[in-house]
């Protein structure tokens, strides 16, 4: 599945046996005023919103979906008010298996 949206996401596996997942922001997005950033991170988690309900309960990306959106819903406040260095990336350690399914998002 591919999302398109103001996030670089990748997963990596750690030294512990868990993951990791590490959030950027994208150079289109980081260059835009910052009503314009809430405004395109706000979408996305609406994009985000209509995508896992629109994926069966069983479907392995809605797992990923969800935990991304859990994170984005989390993070907007925080853009909403210009407190996040948006070019250092976010990592948030993960401990399960493979919540991502298949997910891939692009710009």
């Amino acid at each position: 599945m591919e999302i398109n949206g103001p996030l670089t996401i990748g997963v990596l596996d750690n030294d512990t046996g868990g993951r990791e997942l590490h959030l950027g922001f994208k150079p289109d997005f980081r260059v835009l005023n910052l009503q314009q950033q809430s405004e395109a991170f706000q979408d996305f988690i609406k994009t985000l919103i209509n995508e896992i309900h629109e994926l069966d309960e069983s479907d392995p990306n809605r797992q990923g979906m969800t935990t991304i959106l859990q994170i984005c819903e989390q993070l907007q406040p925080h853009i909403d008010t210009n407190e996040l260095p948006l070019e250092e990336t976010i990592v948030v350690n993960i401990q399960s298996h493979n919540p991502f399914g298949n997910i891939k998002i692009s710009n």
